[in-house]
């Protein structure tokens, strides 16, 4: 195998969150194009659950360095000095994870003088550019070993984290050609940059300099491009390329699969945001209200952490009266959680009517590729709206809630718009076209530059 390429990023398998999976799947295929792929990634996960067969479904040609870091937290440091584990698989494995209601859960009045003088301290100084600053200096000693020992020449970064491109560009400097890939909009969006205006001006200024310098800027939404260009002023001749996460195949059930469930459902993947609010609970609580929509049933399913979901979703459910319609499953690994979507009626898609206009979420890259109805509740005009209209899966609950509610319930009784996926479009979203793409773009690199 003669072309290489070292991936930087410090969420990767077993870790099982969203931001895990562009990574991971752009490892797992590229061997079948020829590739090698080498992973520097982080020796320890504090944040996520972890899915050990991750690991095991890599082929043999993905090599895995794994670097030291310390979260910059008073839990981090007491664990690198020897204290007792205290990662987030760890405290759920001895029931010790209690209930938030999402973004950490409660007011931030209610914290107490020390929480939230360590909160000023945390935000503005140890999170500077974010969280990853610690494994810097080891990713970096580990990335090196590797270009030294196995001639590397191109090198992989993912942002956010910020970090990642100060990394990306010390390797570039050392001879690598850089591509820069891009998760979220990084220094354009509110949710993807400090509050703290000298971290927020160090983070645009790590943005611009991966704009001026990178060999290749690649991202997971088209939008992605002329944000970036309006906001810093660079015209790059070769622009952003946009490249989808997909779906990987090799988890879907077999054809002829026997159904995960009996009954009818619809089903929301992933972590109920507080900004999704009620609206679409009640739009749900008005639809199965009819006594025609009432009589065969239907639930709608709730699946990822549920110790962030339940607390944030049952108290609307049990006001609005539809508390036995929602169920709700704890994070699940991507095969099970494949074979819920392919059962389902319909999936959701929350993004509110303003919020994450710019975003392909990773959800929606399932449930395209499967080529499952998605009942959307997303801004017009919006880049998960462009992608739904596209694949001919979109059924847009717009408009008053009494309006949506009669779109759902018509959808729910099988008398809506017929749905009629593009097979062409949705084959865009697997795991296999992802790969083939970023080799398109690492091969243009390298041949650019008379590799």
């Amino acid at each position: 195998m003669s072309k290489s390429v070292l991936i930087i990023t410090p969420f990767f398998a077993p870790q099982t969150h969203a931001a895990v999976f562009r990574a991971y799947k752009l490892a797992k295929y590229l061997p079948r194009l020829g590739w090698k792929p080498y992973v520097v990634t982080t020796d320890i996960n504090y944040l996520y659950n972890e899915d050990p067969s991750l690991l095991e479904a890599l082929p043999p040609e993905v090599e895995i360095v794994r670097a030291r870091y310390v979260e910059p937290t008073m839990r981090g440091l007491r664990m690198a000095l020897g204290g007792r584990d205290r990662t987030f698989k760890a405290l759920k494995a001895a029931g010790l994870i209690k209930p938030s209601a999402g973004d950490g859960g409660g007011k931030a009045g209610s914290r107490g003088p020390l929480a939230r003088a360590y909160d000023y301290l945390r935000e503005r100084f140890l999170n500077n550019p974010d969280a990853y600053w610690t494994w810097k200096g080891p990713a970096l000693r580990a990335a090196k070993a590797l270009i030294e020992r196995c001639g590397i020449r191109l090198v992989y970064t993912t942002c956010i984290p910020y970090t990642c491109n100060l990394i990306g560009r010390k390797l570039q400097r050392m001879g690598c050609r850089w591509v820069a890939d891009f998760r979220d909009p990084a220094g354009c969006s509110f949710r993807v940059c400090s509050q703290h205006h000298p971290v927020f001006i160090r983070q645009r200024r790590i943005i611009r300099m991966t704009l001026e310098h990178a060999d290749a800027i690649t991202g997971l939404s088209s939008m992605y491009g002329p944000m970036l260009e309006d906001s810093f002023g660079i015209y790059r001749e070769d622009g952003v390329y946009f490249i989808t996460t997909g779906l990987d195949e090799e988890l879907l059930p077999p054809p002829g699969s026997p159904p995960p469930r009996e009954d009818r459902y619809i089903i929301f993947s992933g972590e109920y945001l507080r900004e999704y609010g009620d609206w679409f609970l009640r739009v749900f609580a008005a639809a199965a209200a009819r006594p025609e929509v009432a009589a065969p049933g239907v639930k709608l399913l709730i699946v990822g952490r549920r110790e962030i979901n339940e607390p944030l979703v049952a108290p609307h459910a049990k006001r609005l009266g539809i508390e036995g319609l929602v169920e709700f499953v704890d994070h699940v690994p991507q095969r099970e959680l494949y074979r819920l979507i392919g059962g389902a009626m319909a999936c959701v898609l929350l993004g509110g009517v303003y919020n994450l206009w710019w975003c392909l979420f990773a959800k929606l890259v399932d449930y395209i590729a499967m080529r499952k109805p998605v009942l959307a509740m997303v801004p017009d005009p919006s880049e998960a709206r462009t992608r739904l209209t596209r694949a001919g899966l979109g059924i847009f609950l717009d408009g008053p809630e009494e309006a949506a509610a009669g779109r759902l319930g018509e959808f729910l009784l099988g008398r809506g718009p017929e749905i009629r996926p593009d097979a062409v479009e949705c084959a865009k979203y697997t795991a296999e076209s992802q790969a083939l793409a970023f080799a398109g773009v690492f091969e243009k690199v390298l041949s650019r530059l008379g590799s």
